[in-house]
């Protein structure tokens, strides 16, 4: 049996529609089974998040591997740490980790990369075998712009001038499905990138080529995009968090050059932003729609 957790997400919602109809049993833990998806015989539904012990313990029972991710939050380490806990006592063998390029946990200025690196080694530490996979920054992060692509024709933010990793979260999954089905990855840590790094001034340029929108790239201050962070109701902490680890690859702190993984571990390419872009047309005009030729 394989568990999927985060399997609403960008990147859990993947690695579901990876297994479906594989012959291999799956179960997804979900808190809200009306998002999931993706339906397909081998795969079962359990209900439940990792603060309740109970739901947790229910849905990790007969599990042989998981995959685990959850959402970006200022209790990602603590929640996830829990599962880890959680899955030691079931039994688990494997577990594979979604986490992120630069994860480190003693990196002392970037707290979500620190925290993503705790539960790197509270795995490795656990006894289990673990897959940790260092994902680049998703493309589908670009959707949170169509407001401002459509009143505005604009992509804003703390991003200098600089190349920045990218993946297509589609392919993160691609690869989790791929780990969680063979266990010669365990024990290993793979950096999961597209084939090429972008500034968010080719992005944007890209983009607009694509979907024949004008749009630019537009460099603005740490403390205005703080002000818009708090403006979208997110918490202090996470703002000073998410601008942490923006300024770590804006400045050239953390850098990653893009690897092959994707096509090593799956046979295939990963995706370009033109893919990206082409696949995701619809939502991205309709976002962009007042601007749209």
């Amino acid at each position: 049996m394989l568990l999927v957790t985060g399997a609403t997400g960008n990147v859990g919602s993947a690695v579901v529609a990876e297994l479906a109809n594989k012959p291999c049993k799956v179960r997804v833990l979900v808190r809200d089974p009306a998002r999931l998806g993706i339906r397909a015989p081998n795969i079962e539904v359990a209900v439940g998040d990792f603060a309740d012990a109970a739901s947790l313990a229910a849905a990790l029972e007969g599990v042989d591997a998981a995959f685990l991710a959850s959402s970006f939050d200022v209790r990602m380490a603590e929640l996830q740490m829990r599962f880890v806990d959680a899955a030691k006592r079931a039994g688990v063998a494997r577990v594979v980790q979604l986490s992120a390029v630069g994860a480190n946990a003693c990196r002392c200025c970037v707290r979500t990369l620190r925290w993503l690196g705790q539960v790197e080694q509270a795995l490795q530490t656990s006894g289990m075998a673990a897959t940790h996979l260092r994902a680049a920054f998703f493309f589908q992060n670009l959707l949170s712009f169509g407001e401002s692509i459509a009143r505005q024709g604009v992509i804003a933010g703390p991003f200098r001038n600089i190349k920045w990793p990218w993946v297509d979260a589609r392919d993160v999954g691609a690869v989790a499905a791929a780990a969680l089905m063979d266990s010669a990855h365990a024990g290993r840590s793979y950096d999961v990138t597209a084939a090429e790094a972008l500034t968010y001034h080719e992005v944007a340029q890209r983009l607009g080529s694509i979907l024949h929108v004008p749009i630019r790239y537009l460099d603005v201050s740490a403390n205005e995009t703080r002000g818009h962070l708090q403006a979208s109701g997110s918490s202090p902490i996470l703002v000073e968090a998410i601008l942490e680890l923006w300024d770590a690859f804006a400045s050239g702190f953390i850098q990653i050059n893009p690897t092959d993984a994707v096509r090593t571990i799956t046979g295939r390419q990963p995706r370009s932003l033109e893919d990206f872009a082409c696949d995701y047309r619809a939502r991205l005009l309709k976002a962009a729609g007042s601007n749209a030729a």
